[in-house]
């Protein structure tokens, strides 16, 4: 596995490899280089290759030279002599990696990581000033930073988390080393000022998550650190939070530890004169690889090897092992990883983050960054009980609170804030497909071809005539598409997008247009589906409308019977006489004849008139897996499907209230209104609600994942959970569905537009 770890203090999706420190190597080698193979080739050899070096990659860790790091290696004495360096191949290593314009650290340097290069630069020197060796090396180094001194205090420029720290008191190594840095007295007065007043800040107890607990960066401490109570957070591989250069910096600073210099050893045994940024990294490398992974959308291709490394995780886990628990970010990835993957891991260990206060004040938050909050966050949104995952909510709470106010500053990187904001929006109210989309490629031609076959069934059906729009047909692929990607679902996607417009169509015909007679016609001929002939078409529109669904139900019912080896016709057409009979409820008794519903009347229609049963219920019989009708027909399925139908209302009714009002259709919040008698508010109607449907949502998620005495397979288990997904994303900014203007982008994102015109 190629892994390195570059310099930051923005978390960025595809390298967010826990507490990043100064002077690194490439963003390839964080995105573990392989990973980011283009799945656009268009031959099956090329697809297997760079499935095959993914697959490599798992338990083979590659580590990427830290100039950084290595250099503040090379600065331990000998435990012999002062005046002799105890890692003599480190400086070899400086001397021999110099680059071409002077400088050391990241190759190629980007140039937007200058300060990066600037810190690795000027560690190097120290080494070799500290040294008396390579003085042409060290002009050379200098000349770069005279050249590039402009970048040190520049707000464009990324800054390595813990610069404004450890750079300063470079500088006062330096002009102890009598090493002249071509720098502006004025602005290194600053810095050291600014540095000065971090510390103040961070020994006084009032340090704040924008910036990395100076702890972590104890080598730019020097001897202002408490190296005695520091020593006390050594780990069991001797290290100071698995970093050779704070490690490094104990022994310069600290009296010779055994346990110290053990670690540093065993790192250079491994690469003779260089160390990474990081050491070990099995569990983070592989934690973060399975994450890359189930966000690019790719896992399915390697369910084994993903399936091996959860099961050690979790093995790890049940131990309480250090690599995990003693970094926030990890636990909080483990756990969401293994909870989301049918793992029972309770949150009680995240208990430590349980509010800000302890974040901050405890021995592990102290050490994190916005990083953490992130990944705390994260986890803080897989709540699946109501009274034992109490923790996630006061985590939710905090961490989300926390973010709100620092989107507030002025000065925060765009990129830190389109995290922060993309964080922030409930990970089931997103369509991942969306957001990372570098998937899309390895099927794109398949999307093509059915959602080419999708708009011929609409155009055959004549469904315009009936006033649905073709943008119905695109919204509905996409919906689906977004979701249930993988190429050997083809037909359950195409018939869940003819599903939802037919639907579409019925509802609007309810909503708006037909009458109560029109809506009898059509239970009837659905009702009689194979002697329809002889009921006969009330009007045109009826006519159109019962002949593309009895297209459509027969298609799939044939597809269904392929795949289950029975037929499930009779209960495809059950299906939809169960959702026509409760629309006609909602026509004749609560629009025509005005009569307001109670809750639990209201819900015993409307979760079945929002479609869920029909399209969902469907869709199962053509994702593969063989279901016996005793299934179908089980507890387990029913509960599933009403949780998801009860959520999808419930999204449904907040985000159309208006425009249902105008249309006198029956909504939720128009019936707690009316119930109260004027005593709740518009406002609390929708509170209300949104506490109805997370109790819902965690009960769903409970089931998707509890494996203990469920008959349904997983992959049928996890449809109902993507199903609220699209819900949720739906109406993100309104009615998506029906006007689906904040849509356009993202349909143009997953269907149309080339991977190679993405910038990440």
């Amino acid at each position: 596995m190629i892994l390195g770890l570059r310099s930051k203090i923005i978390p960025l999706p595809d390298h967010k490899l826990g507490n990043i420190k100064l002077g690194s190597v490439t963003k390839d080698a964080i995105c573990h280089r392989p990973c980011r193979v283009r799945c656009s080739h268009s031959t099956a050899s090329s697809m297997e290759e760079a499935k095959e070096r993914i697959r490599e990659t798992f338990g083979k860790i590659e580590l990427s030279p830290s100039s950084y790091d290595t250099a503040w290696v090379a600065m331990v004495p000998s435990r012999y002599s002062m005046n002799q360096p105890c890692f003599p191949q480190c400086l070899d290593w400086i001397l021999e990696n110099q680059r071409e314009d002077g400088s050391w650290g990241l190759n190629p340097s980007h140039p937007l990581l200058v300060k990066d290069s600037l810190s690795s630069t000027l560690a190097s020197l120290l080494a070799l000033r500290k040294w008396r060796i390579g003085d042409n090396q060290v002009q050379r180094g200098l000349g770069f930073i005279e050249t590039h001194g402009w970048a040190v205090d520049n707000k464009d420029q990324i800054s390595p988390l813990g610069f404004e720290i450890i750079f300063p008191c470079m500088i006062n190594y330096a002009e102890k080393l009598n090493l002249d840095l071509p720098l502006d007295p004025n602005l290194v007065n600053m810095m050291l000022c600014e540095r000065e007043l971090t510390i103040e800040r961070a020994l006084k107890n009032e340090f704040e998550g924008n910036m990395a607990n100076v702890e972590y960066f104890a080598e730019g401490l020097g001897e202002l650190c408490h190296w005695k109570e520091m020593m006390l957070r050594q780990r069991h591989n001797g290290s100071l939070f698995d970093s050779p250069a704070t490690t490094a910096a104990a022994l310069i600073y600290h009296q010779y530890d055994e346990k110290c210099f053990g670690y540093l050893n065993s790192i250079l045994k491994l690469h003779d004169n260089w160390v990474p940024t990081i050491c070990p990294t099995k569990i983070h490398s592989n934690l973060f690889l399975v994450d890359a992974l189930q966000n690019l959308g790719v896992d399915r291709y390697f369910k084994t090897e993903v399936k091996r490394v959860l099961d050690e995780i979790y093995r790890l886990w049940l131990e309480k092992n250090e690599g995990i628990f003693s970094d926030v970010a990890h636990c909080a990835m483990a756990f969401r990883l293994l909870r989301m993957n049918n793992y029972e891991v309770s949150s009680e260990e995240l208990e430590g983050s349980v509010d800000q206060e302890h974040f901050f004040t405890t021995s592990s938050g102290k050490l994190m960054n916005h990083v953490a909050i992130l990944e705390l966050h994260r986890a803080s949104q897989v709540a699946i009980h109501e009274r034992k995952d109490h923790i996630l909510d006061k985590i939710s709470t905090w961490t989300r609170n926390f973010m709100e106010q620092k989107l507030l500053d002025k000065h925060i990187p765009d990129r830190s804030k389109k995290e922060m904001e993309f964080a922030m929006r409930k990970f089931y109210g997103t369509f991942d497909r969306v957001e990372t989309r570098r998937y899309i490629e390895s099927y794109k031609m398949d999307s093509f071809k059915i959602l080419k076959a999708a708009y011929r069934w609409f155009t055959d059906c004549k469904l315009e005539q009936v006033g649905l729009s073709q943008q119905y047909l695109y919204t509905s692929y996409f919906i689906i598409a977004a979701i249930l990607f993988e190429p050997e679902y083809a037909d359950a996607r195409l018939a869940y997008a003819k599903y939802a417009i037919i639907i579409t169509a019925v509802d609007d015909f309810f909503d708006c247009f037909i009458c109560k007679e029109e809506l009898q016609n059509i239970i009837e001929l659905v009702e009689r589906w194979e002697g329809y002939s002889t009921v006969g078409f009330r009007s045109e529109r009826v006519r159109i409308f019962f002949l593309a669904l009895y297209k459509m139900v027969e298609e799939i019912a044939a597809k269904a019977e392929t795949k289950q080896g029975r037929c499930v016709k009779d209960h495809l057409i059950n299906l939809w006489i169960d959702m026509l009979k409760c629309m006609l409820v909602e026509l004749d008794l609560w629009k025509i004849k005005s009569t307001t519903p109670s809750i639990e009347e209201y819900l015993s229609v409307a979760c079945v008139t929002i479609g869920v049963p029909c399209f969902v219920l469907t869709s199962l019989y053509l994702l593969g897996p063989k279901l016996s009708k005793d299934v179908i027909e089980s507890s387990e399925v029913s509960a599933l499907c009403n949780c998801t139908a009860a959520v999808a209302r419930l999204i449904n009714d907040i985000h159309s209230y208006k425009r249902e009002q105008a249309e006198s259709s029956t909504n939720m919040v128009s019936i707690l209104i009316t119930q109260s008698q004027g005593t709740i508010s518009e406002e609390e109607a929708i509170r209300q609600i949104k506490e109805m449907m997370e109790s819902k949502r965690r009960e769903l998620l409970g089931m998707v994942l509890q494996n203990k005495e469920s008959q349904l397979p997983q992959v049928c288990k996890d449809l109902f959970w993507t199903t609220i997904n699209a819900a949720y994303s739906i109406h993100t900014h309104g009615d998506g569905y029906r006007f689906p203007e904040e849509f356009k982008n993202h349909i143009n994102d997953v269907i149309y537009k080339p991977l190679n015109q993405y910038s990440p």
